[in-house]
């Protein structure tokens, strides 16, 4: 009896525990959406990271304003923008950032995901706020 009586006491306070954390906010709640995709990286923590940015928007956007630093590496000129990005990461490999205008990220997806088979060996994130909430 008194060790059907300890498993009571231990299950209650498992139960008391993931309720608190449920409620509490300290843990998501199981059937919601993940904050972050595979791949992805919050501005907040890839600002206190040494990183290389790779800018995924056209040309014209690029030269409108950047991340200081950043590679510009677009599907339009896909060869000429991996010669630049290899140029920096022969000098100083650091993970690549990539970031695009758009809110869902589709094109950094696009290019992190060609970037990943050309460089295997190489840390690969989009930003998950985009170009949008480096400028804000």
């Amino acid at each position: 009896m008194s060790m059907f009586r300890e498993f009571l006491i231990i299950a209650f306070l498992v139960l008391l525990g993931a309720g608190y954390s449920l409620i509490s906010g300290l843990s998501p709640l199981p059937w919601t959406e993940p904050e972050l995709a595979p791949g992805e990286i919050r501005l907040s923590d890839a600002r206190v990271l040494e990183v290389i940015w790779v800018d995924a928007r056209s040309k014209i956007d690029y030269e409108a304003g950047h991340i200081s630093g950043a590679v510009l590496l677009n599907e339009d000129d896909w060869d000429g923008g991996l010669r630049r990005l290899m140029e920096v990461l022969m000098v100083a490999p650091r993970p690549l950032i990539i970031y695009c205008s758009e809110a869902g990220g589709e094109t950094s997806k696009r290019v992190a995901k060609r970037l990943r088979q050309d460089l295997i060996n190489t840390e690969i994130y989009t930003l998950k706020e985009s170009w949008a909430g480096w400028t804000k």
